[in-house]
């Protein structure tokens, strides 16, 4: 291809769209009116000989070919950014930026009421997207720019996805007040005996505690694995089953006919993480969205340890 015959313009709409996932979006974020942006699409198109976003109900999808320029072009615009005299300034104020997010609800309704209750302050028309990807497939969802951001945890990601550690949590175990043995205290023979409740994202009956107790040469009972933090406390109220969960979630959910007991095994507390793609890195909105969030979950530590 002739660089002389390419209109930078078409770039930085190509990386306006890769990041909006939306014409109208992208035309916002650069000041230029919808037919303009589409303009600049299909000769985008003509001049790539690729389609590079298919309409989905969910917005544009980027294909192939997209994905494979969305990391280049955003570091040649970011090169040329510095060269000319620093980043593009992100106007959080007027921005009308869509972020994609992961999450689960544990994480949501320990970090998105303090978020959303800053960004409404100070980037009214930033638009949050939260769904869910699970361990498995979280990666590529972040490779293919499907996703922003994710907060979760997944140890072995690979080596282009970033990271950054947010909160810290801890775990504790819950029965029903009308337990059939359980008064006062767990022991680590009551809680090997009754069965155990299990909340997990990823449709699989082991988890962390599971994985855990395999070192000790323990194996619990399993008798319900769900993706659902609101229905544990009927369950554990109407059964024997018991469930360890993360400290914050017991402590945000109303927990009826419910007793707290520390986890009577020695298990470490984690932390969650924020992970992003590394193209991701220089571009301004990502990068304030990033210590945004950073800043809240040191706010949600410091509140936690203080409860501790």
């Amino acid at each position: 291809m002739n660089l002389a015959s390419v209109d930078l313009n078409l770039l930085v709409a190509f990386d306006a769209i890769m990041a909006e996932r939306s014409v109208g979006e992208a035309a916002k974020r650069l000041g230029i009116s919808q037919p303009g942006m589409s303009k600049r699409l299909a000769n985008l198109r003509l001049l790539m000989r690729d389609e590079l976003f298919l309409r989905t109900k969910e917005g544009l999808k980027p294909t192939e070919k997209a994905l494979d320029l969305a990391e280049p072009v955003r570091s040649a615009l970011a090169g040329l950014e510095t060269a000319l005299g620093g980043h593009r300034a992100f106007q959080p104020e007027t921005s009308h930026r869509t972020f994609r997010i992961s999450a689960t609800d544990h994480i949501a309704v320990t970090l998105l009421p303090p978020l959303m209750q800053r960004l409404r302050k100070i980037a009214p028309r930033v638009t949050l997207v939260i769904r869910f990807e699970n361990r498995l497939t979280v990666a590529e969802a972040l490779e293919k720019g499907d996703l922003d951001i994710a907060l979760t945890i997944l140890p072995d990601a690979p080596a282009a996805i970033q990271r950054l550690d947010l909160f810290k949590e801890n775990y504790i175990c819950l029965a029903s007040e009308n337990h059939p043995e359980i008064r006062d205290d767990l022991t680590l023979g009551q809680f090997m005996k009754y069965p155990h409740i299990l909340v997990t994202m990823a449709g699989d009956t082991r988890g962390f505690m599971d994985r855990l107790l395999a070192d000790y040469g323990l194996k619990r009972q399993v008798a319900i694995s769900l993706p659902y933090n609101l229905v544990v406390p009927e369950l554990i109220a109407q059964t024997d089953m018991l469930a360890t969960m993360p400290t914050r979630v017991a402590r945000l959910i109303a927990w009826k006919c419910v007793r707290s007991f520390p986890v009577p095994i020695d298990v470490a507390g984690y932390r969650e993480t924020m992970l992003w793609h590394g193209r991701n890195d220089s571009d301004p909105a990502h990068r304030w969205l990033r210590k945004l969030i950073e800043a809240v979950s040191r706010d949600v530590d410091i509140a936690v340890n203080a409860d501790i």
